[in-house]
């Protein structure tokens, strides 16, 4: 039996989109979340969407900078920074791009507060949008009898949603079994999922489970935002100890549970690819993963543009697997559900 691996990209959360709607209408992503030249527009959704909620519910005061902040001014303080992401990731090619320049800048303290930001945008954009039904349809495809991965399938992803969560929680016990980079996770020998940039979500007890997230009401996800502002705020941190979110350029955060992931993906023989495109930020990590996997012998490329993609592999293979691959990467185009190869 083939070992498989999935990798997921932005793409993989697409879901469905009403082109009939403008692009700033919350209408227009019927399924899924936002891509890359999507986000802007979809950060005023949030904006009003924040600005809507009737937080009237929230009466116990948030401690922050040493003061006593009603929920009233903990909104207003969320709609600003909202606001402020917003225009500063619009100077720039795209958020990963300002998040890069703020990290290499030593700008701890706002790149901690991008973080938290981007944590609390994804969370809320699942609240607003119905998740990707090709998760479901996929764990409905691949579960074994007993609603888990089956032993030879393993899945990376790069998206910081919790898409896949929220298909699973139906399944079994309701729960994937993960690793995610500086986690407290200790099952590692039964995760099949590998979050390469964490997750966009918190630690402790402002954690929001997938389930909680399909039913939480709105000031109630907003007060777990305004508490984990407070606990950043008190932690002269605002990344350190409260968010799960990393980059795959914070080398020292993926390289803590590197090994538990190049452990597993050592013998793959095939790679399935839905909706990444292997960008330049990327790469190191790419080459890195791609250098474990001596054992690839044939890789499926899922996306729109998946002959393109198809050359950009070739910047991350080694030269070993460059000689022995290139002739077996097959493109597929077609997006109605996630590509189960005929190994599987």
């Amino acid at each position: 039996m083939s070992k498989i691996v999935y990798l997921l990209g932005a793409g993989a959360s697409y879901g469905k989109r009403n082109e009939g709607e403008p692009k700033n209408s919350p209408k227009r992503i019927v399924e899924g979340l936002p891509v890359v030249n999507e986000i802007d527009n979809e950060f005023s959704i949030v904006v009003d969407w924040v600005k809507n909620c009737d937080i009237a519910g929230l009466n116990t005061p948030y401690s922050f900078c040493g003061k006593e902040l009603d929920a009233a001014s903990m909104k207003s303080m969320f709609i600003d920074d909202l606001i402020w992401l917003q225009d500063k990731a619009a100077q720039h090619a795209t958020i990963d791009t300002f998040a890069k320049k703020l990290y290499l800048c030593n700008q701890a303290c706002d790149f901690g507060k991008l973080k938290l930001l981007l944590s609390s945008f994804f969370l809320i954009e699942q609240v607003i949008h119905p998740f990707d039904k090709r998760y479901d349809t996929f764990f409905a495809n691949i579960l074994n009898r007993n609603a888990m991965i089956p032993d030879n399938v393993y899945i990376m992803t790069w998206n910081y949603d919790l898409q896949l969560d929220i298909a699973y929680r139906g399944y079994g016990n309701g729960r994937l079994y993960e690793c995610v980079p500086n986690d407290t996770m200790t099952e590692t020998d039964s995760a099949r999922v590998f979050r390469i940039n964490g997750a966009g979500n918190y630690y402790g007890a402002n954690n929001i489970e997938a389930d909680v997230l399909l039913t939480i009401k709105s000031e109630g996800l907003l007060d777990k935002i305004f508490r984990q502002y407070c606990i950043a705020n008190r932690t002269r941190s605002f990344s350190d100890g409260c968010l799960q979110l990393i980059f795959a350029w914070e080398k020292m955060e993926f390289d803590k549970r590197s090994d538990v992931l190049y452990n597993k993906i050592a013998d793959a023989q095939v790679l399935v690819v839905i909706g990444y495109s292997f960008p330049f930020f990327n790469r190191e990590t790419d080459r890195e993963i791609f250098s474990k996997m001596e054992h690839l012998e044939r890789i499926y490329i899922q996306d729109p543009c998946a002959n393109d993609i198809k050359q950009f592999i070739s910047s991350v293979l080694t030269e070993q697997q460059r000689a022995k691959l290139l002739s077996n990467i097959v493109p597929l185009e077609y997006k109605t559900n996630f590509f189960l190869p005929p190994e599987l």
